[in-house]
């Protein structure tokens, strides 16, 4: 690839919320591999409050792998904001705004977002980060809503933000120039997409998985989940990137005539008790270590 100037293209960011690297390293992702290789990185962030807070401020997971190659050169990042501390490293987009939203925003782009996690309901005026953006999007389930383990696990489709990728795409555009963001829910747990419904084995399964999250605790012996129980959790989890690798593909085509910069990862990843805790929120190479795919589309 030609070396190419980033910093006047349009932009996807997208979250795969809680994918672990491991997962996303043995799943068949056709369409993110296009970007480019799929890359070793660690989150700055243990769950997605935090996570989200420095992606939105230029502070992607960084790769272990040590600098990208991006748009036919090598970079250190591809954002740096002009908050960071003073540093040789080379970005492709340096900004000087409070977010890259204001940053794309002041320079005319539509600015969107899309969420499906609950820290993304921008219903809830407790919620800070669909604020930061002028246009956002949510079709995850009411943050406010008392859901016990058995209403949490359920089938999903409408309310997976990449089940809309034609209305996401037809609001970019509408625009010359735009920026999108789109949190995808589909690898959080329940995990369940078109691709990953539920069963009578793995409803179980889920609802012992969100008791373990929720008590964020060493779990009992009665409580534990055998090693095949968590394979069936983690094959749900590739089948849920899979789901969303094809309706990335979707996406990807709709907008690949602008040949936009695109940033697939994940804001952290998901402990199966190896440090003998289940969830998110902690310290432990499987929430910290992340996948994480960039590249610029080609036109189909």
């Amino acid at each position: 690839m030609a070396n190419i100037d980033l910093a006047g293209r349009s932009v996807i960011l997208v979250t795969l919320d809680s994918c672990r690297y491991d997962v996303a390293a043995s799943t068949h992702t056709p369409n993110l591999a296009k970007l480019g290789p799929l890359h070793q990185a660690e989150s700055p962030g243990t769950y997605t409050l935090p996570a989200h807070a420095a992606l939105f401020n230029g502070f992607l997971p960084r790769p272990l792998s040590g600098p990208l190659t991006l748009g036919g050169r090598s970079i250190d990042a591809i954002w740096r904001s002009a908050a960071a501390r003073p540093s040789k490293c080379h970005a492709a987009v340096p900004f000087d705004g409070p977010t890259l939203m204001a940053h794309y925003s002041r320079k005319g782009y539509r600015v969107v977002g899309a969420g499906g996690v609950t820290f993304f309901d921008s219903s809830d005026p407790a919620n800070g980060l669909p604020t930061l953006f002028p246009e956002f999007h949510y079709f995850g389930r009411p943050s406010r809503f008392q859901a016990t383990p058995q209403a949490r696990v359920a089938d999903r489709s409408e309310i997976l933000p990449l089940f809309h990728t034609r209305m996401l795409a037809d609001l970019c555009l509408e625009a010359e120039r735009f920026f999108l963001f789109v949190n995808c829910s589909s690898t959080h747990i329940p995990y369940t997409t078109p691709f990953s419904p539920l069963t009578e084995r793995n409803r179980g399964l889920l609802r012992r998985l969100y008791q373990l999250h929720d008590s964020q605790q060493n779990a009992s012996d009665d409580d534990l989940l055998t090693a095949e129980d968590i394979g069936v959790l983690l094959d749900m989890q590739r089948l849920a990137l899979e789901w969303a690798d094809t309706r990335l593909s979707d996406l990807f085509s709709r907008l690949s005539t602008r040949r936009p910069l695109v940033v697939v990862c994940a804001d952290h990843g998901e402990e199966f008790g190896e440090g003998d805790r289940f969830g998110h929120a902690h310290p432990h190479p499987t929430v910290a270590t992340v996948p994480l795919w960039c590249g610029v589309l080609d036109r189909d």
